[in-house]
């Protein structure tokens, strides 16, 4: 009887910590976006893409996120250079400086200044009309069909069983920690990769493949790695 009641006060023990933790607040995170010669940019749009944060900035170049945590993410609509994100991973004030309507830079939460360069150029898009290709061939899948169709799309089938496929345009390079381009379908972008996309989205029920191979400021620096737009039927 007294094992049970030692092991059943360590099950409450336990349970209160976890709750404890679990209802644990997050941090409030300062965001400063100031211009080139350091003075504040007000009424700048800003949001959490976990949480209802949102607002403009203010006079100070200022604002303030509340129960914030490491797995969010900040979404910042910048003059002449669109939407961007940064991670908060780390930090509790970030600071913005945009150098130019092509640049801008903020202290990453190791303390290095992390330089963002928009695309000199957008190049022109590539549109395929799906459906009169799959008339003139049986494609399997959309990897199938997006195989050499375009100049400069790179796909790389996995090298060994359970890899993963990866995809490339060719004369993109980012900051970003791998070279996938931004894949959106129907007008919403996804957090997956091509390969991935292949294996939920039927190739037949595709109408359009549009590649974009340079930046889009619709999409910011999410598409600094290109972009490609799948739009079903």
């Amino acid at each position: 009887m007294k094992y049970i009641t030692i092991f059943f006060l360590f099950f409450l023990m336990s349970a209160t910590i976890r709750a404890q933790d679990a209802d644990l607040p997050g941090r409030n995170i300062s965001l400063v976006i100031r211009d080139k010669k350091g003075r504040p940019i007000e009424r700048i749009i800003v949001r959490s893409l976990n949480n209802t944060n949102a607002g403009m900035t203010n006079r100070k170049g200022l604002f303030v996120f509340t129960d914030m945590t490491d797995n969010d993410r900040i979404s910042m609509f910048l003059p002449k250079y669109g939407e961007t994100i940064i991670s908060v991973t780390g930090m509790d004030s970030i600071v913005v400086m945009l150098r130019s309507s092509r640049r801008y830079s903020y202290v990453s939460n190791t303390g290095q200044e992390v330089i963002i360069n928009r695309p000199n150029k957008t190049e022109p898009s590539t549109v395929l009309d799906v459906q009169t290709l799959l008339q003139r061939n049986a494609y399997k899948s959309l990897l199938d069909l997006l195989q050499g169709q375009v100049p400069g799309l790179n796909i790389t089938p996995s090298s060994g069983r359970g890899g993963a496929t990866s995809t490339s345009i060719r004369g993109q390079s980012s900051f970003l920690s791998n070279s996938e381009p931004l894949v959106v379908v129907d007008g919403v972008p996804m957090d997956i990769s091509l390969g991935d996309i292949d294996a939920i989205v039927n190739v037949y029920d595709v109408k359009t493949i549009e590649i974009q191979k340079g930046g889009s400021s619709e999409w910011g620096v999410r598409s600094a790695n290109g972009v490609i737009l799948i739009n079903t039927r």
